[in-house]
């Protein structure tokens, strides 16, 4: 008997280790006070099975985007896990308009946050949002998260040049487990991430589609392919990657709304070990 009970405890041991924490980036589109109990709800739903939560395009301007994201986490704490949050200060572009917050939340049963959330100010001159970061412990590791939104410029491309700012930026962190996460305006096949890729980042998305048309024909609604996340890890190892789509497969109905209501952005899901 005690054999059996020893076998049953390291089986019960082994399968509570090495299991995986999932992570998602989404642009939440003006995440703000506009948005209502049921389309917190909404939103909440889709997230409740993700351990960790990056968040871009959080208001900014008034005080409603860092409370919507305190009623998220509220919602999120009445899906059966216990939930932490936290928001960065607004990021330091010259034009109101483009100044946004970042979020993180979590289940602090996944993961333990082990540093400040705060803006890479070093960075504040060479990009026009600059990107939040985050260290999180998970299993006795520490994770470094990068949050980041990068700005839409009329000029030709200048996101190429906060690219190679924020690879620059990597390329003196330590060794570690670094994600870097967001909507980038740039697909993945631009010579702009070749700098992060020389670095040894790799990229969980290789063109799939993540942003919504605005109008939906025969079931056909994703537009851009320019959210995604980098990842390079040297103590964890990637598992695998989901898109979050909250769109029903060929309801067109369901995007014209649900493109105000969730975001005009599906998110971006990877999981690691």
């Amino acid at each position: 008997m005690s054999r059996l009970l020893t076998l049953l405890l390291i089986m019960i041991s082994g399968s509570c280790m090495g299991q995986e924490l999932s992570i998602v980036s989404w642009n939440l589109k003006k995440f703000g006070k506009s948005r209502d109990s049921i389309e917190m709800l909404a939103i909440a739903k889709e997230l409740k099975d993700i351990d960790l939560v990056c968040i871009q395009e959080v208001v900014a301007k008034d005080p409603g985007g860092a409370k919507a994201v305190a009623r998220l986490a509220d919602v999120l704490n009445r899906t059966g896990s216990k939930w932490d949050y936290r928001v960065t200060d607004p990021t330091g572009d010259k034009s109101p308009n483009k100044r946004e917050r970042y979020a993180f939340l979590w289940k602090t049963s996944k993961v333990k946050l082990d540093s400040r959330v705060e803006l890479i100010k070093e960075l504040d001159n060479a990009v026009c949002r600059e990107p939040a970061v985050a260290v999180f412990k998970y299993e006795g590791e520490l994770i470094n998260i990068i949050n980041y939104h990068a700005c839409t410029h009329n000029s030709s491309y200048p996101e190429r040049a906060e690219i190679k700012a924020i690879s620059d930026w990597l390329s003196m962190a330590s060794e570690g487990n670094y994600i870097w996460c967001g909507d980038m305006n740039l697909v993945i096949t631009d010579h702009a991430f070749e700098s992060a890729f020389n670095l040894g980042y790799e990229s969980v998305l290789h063109g799939e589609k993540t942003s919504l048309k605005k109008t939906c024909v025969d079931g056909n609604y994703l537009s851009r392919a320019e959210d995604n996340v980098l990842y390079k890890l040297t103590s964890l190892k990637y598992s695998d990657y989901s898109v979050l789509d909250f769109i029903s497969k060929g309801d067109c109905e369901e995007v014209s709304w649900k493109r105000h209501s969730y975001s005009d952005h599906l998110g971006v899901v990877v999981r690691v070990e």
